[in-house]
């Protein structure tokens, strides 16, 4: 999700938008559950397999991550909410909550599925996104970057998927994709799935895909950025160089995730 220029104006070109959006090929490979979270606790979000960003991290974002507080971050009735809060919480504006598996999990091909629920209102960014475990020793973007979705609240019928990587000069070289309209994102639940191999990266929202990165359309040294373990990350960001304006009429600003589930194949 991070570390980049605004992704609404790289991606306003609807004509080449639809014209790569298609169905996923067949046939479909066979997929194994190996790691998931289904949210069926009560309370923090579970330390085994989540930590936490804490402060602002990047991007001129307005909020200000917490850790354990069940006001930004809790389980309950069968699923994970991060809520942002205009409530001057250790003095900063907005609380809100990024949670990662950072040391916990991490992941190399395969598919990982979220259902997700989008919240309402211009300002709010929630992501679904992850980011290459070396990243504390090669920085951003050298240590790749895939957004399996993001949404922003003053654009809310679409998501963004996208990669992003180290260009020969160090330099981010993002590929930024955007999905056909969905018209109840903020209203139902979405499955967000990301299919990983060898030769490629593709982004789907339920059953259709709408990004297809392919290493043979990369330099060697950017697909090596993504031959390598990544970790996951929930967030909900706000404001910031792609959020935009906060409309703070709209808070508290209310992220629900069903399940997370990561899958090899067989």
């Amino acid at each position: 999700m991070k570390f980049r220029t605004p992704l609404w104006p790289l991606a306003g070109f609807f004509c080449l938008l639809f014209s790569t959006c298609k169905q996923k090929p067949d046939p479909e490979p066979t997929y194994k559950l190996v790691w998931s979270d289904e949210f069926n606790t009560t309370g923090l979000p579970d330390s085994t397999r989540w930590s936490y960003e804490t402060g602002s991290p990047r991007n001129k974002e307005a909020q200000n991550y917490v850790a354990k507080r069940l006001a930004n971050s809790r389980v309950e009735n069968g699923n994970l909410i991060l809520t942002a809060l205009n409530d001057n919480f250790q003095s900063k504006p907005i609380s809100s909550a990024s949670i990662h598996t950072k040391g916990k999990a991490d992941f190399l091909y395969g598919k990982i599925e979220v259902r997700a629920k989008m919240p309402v209102g211009k300002g709010a960014w929630t992501a679904i996104w992850t980011k290459g475990v070396n990243f504390d020793q090669v920085n951003w973007p050298a240590c790749g970057e895939i957004d399996i979705m993001e949404w922003l609240g003053f654009a809310p019928i679409y998501v963004f998927g996208s990669l992003h990587k180290a260009n020969a000069s160090g330099q981010d070289a993002p590929q930024i994709s955007i999905s056909p309209a969905i018209q109840d994102l903020s209203d139902n639940f979405h499955t967000y799935t990301l299919e990983w191999d060898e030769t490629q990266i593709l982004m789907s929202v339920d059953d259709l895909n709408y990004a297809i990165y392919k290493a043979a359309d990369m330099t060697p040294a950017e697909w090596q950025q993504f031959t390598k373990p990544h970790y996951l990350l929930l967030n909900l960001a706000m404001g910031g160089v792609s959020g935009g304006e906060i409309d703070d009429s709209k808070f508290p600003f209310v992220y629900t995730i069903d399940y997370v589930r990561y899958y090899k194949k067989e």
